[in-house]
């Protein structure tokens, strides 16, 4: 069984009220009485009345300024009031309403009236409070959703920024190794040609400072080695002309690497590629990059035609081949 609701009855003539009182008790309420407004204020605080029932005029500190304290006081200022009175001017009406009343209650009061307006009010309050406890929880949960978006776009950004900065690696890399390779590789045919022209150079000086003997005896039976040995030294000449053109060549690994599929797919291209192999949708990857799922399914075709790859499980083996997935 739930408690009874609590009321508060702040008058300095509550003897006239007993057959309210007594009214509304038989309705289940439970009623507090307070004689001042002083004395009203601090029940007010410590009792916490689902509602007040404030005579204007009072000695000491009358209705209209009892209302205003509790109107600025925080334990109180929610609290309904309704003021009892014999005044009909308009204008006291008016000053009670902006002093924070709800409603008043004309003395002599009735008693059904009494109750309509003391059970409306409540049932108003209890509408607020309700609508306010609703906007409390919508508002903590559209700050929760707020947190979550914000945290899932940073983690998109981080992980768009990711995959963007490996496919820029992979291609400067990519370049990087092609150019220092061939810087390599003219580096060391050219100073093995130097070498060997150098010697070969030598050589060449010592036949022809023999072929300038003079004809003698032994310059004849010179004649025949000295031709073989002119022979193999053109024939060593044209050898290293041949190394010389073979070691520029690019290596088989290098032209794998030149010829290699991912060379022709763009950065965005090899982001979606490495997001596939790594288990993500369609939409997942429409959603880090801000696009459609159509087009990202443009760009799946694209990868599929320039790699020659139809199937997802091949597409993904390839990826993890080519070192684009950890």
């Amino acid at each position: 069984m739930s408690e009874p609701r609590r009321l508060l009855i702040i008058d300095d003539n509550v003897t006239n009220l007993k057959v309210a009182i007594d009214h509304l008790q038989s309705y289940g309420f439970e009623v507090l009485v307070a004689r001042s407004g002083e004395m009203g204020l601090e029940r007010a605080r410590y009792a916490h009345p689902a509602l007040i029932l404030l005579d204007v005029q009072m000695p000491g500190i009358d209705g209209f300024e009892t209302c205003r304290r509790l109107k600025a006081h925080p334990d109180t200022a929610a609290i309904p009031v309704l003021f009892m009175t014999v005044l009909s001017d308009p204008i006291d009406k008016v000053k009670g309403l902006e002093m924070g009343a709800v409603d008043f209650l004309t003395k002599p009061i009735d008693l059904a009236e009494t109750i309509a307006r003391v059970q409306t009010h409540l049932a108003l309050r209890d509408l607020q409070l309700h609508l306010e406890e609703r906007v409390r929880e919508r508002t903590s949960a559209l700050e929760a959703e707020m947190e979550r978006r914000t945290r899932h776009e940073q983690e998109r950004e981080r992980l768009v920024a990711v995959i963007s900065q490996q496919s820029e690696q992979l291609r400067l890399l990519a370049g990087q190794l092609l150019a220092a390779q061939q810087q390599t590789r003219q580096g060391v045919t050219t100073e093995l040609d130097q070498a060997i022209q150098q010697k070969l150079h030598l050589v060449q000086a010592e036949l022809a400072t023999l072929q300038t003997v003079p004809h003698t005896d032994e310059r004849t039976a010179l004649a025949a080695p000295l031709e073989r040995a002119q022979a193999l030294l053109d024939e060593m000449q044209q050898t290293t002309r041949r190394l010389a053109t073979t070691l520029n060549e690019p290596s088989l690994p290098e032209t794998a690497l030149h010829t290699s599929p991912l060379l022709h797919l763009t950065t965005r291209e090899r982001e979606v590629l490495t997001l596939l192999a790594e288990g993500r949708s369609a939409a997942d990857i429409a959603e880090l990059f801000v696009l459609s799922p159509a087009t990202v399914h443009t760009y799946t075709r694209r990868i599929r035609e320039k790699l020659g790859i139809q199937e997802l499980a091949a597409l993904i083996r390839f990826a993890l081949e080519h070192h684009l997935v950890r």
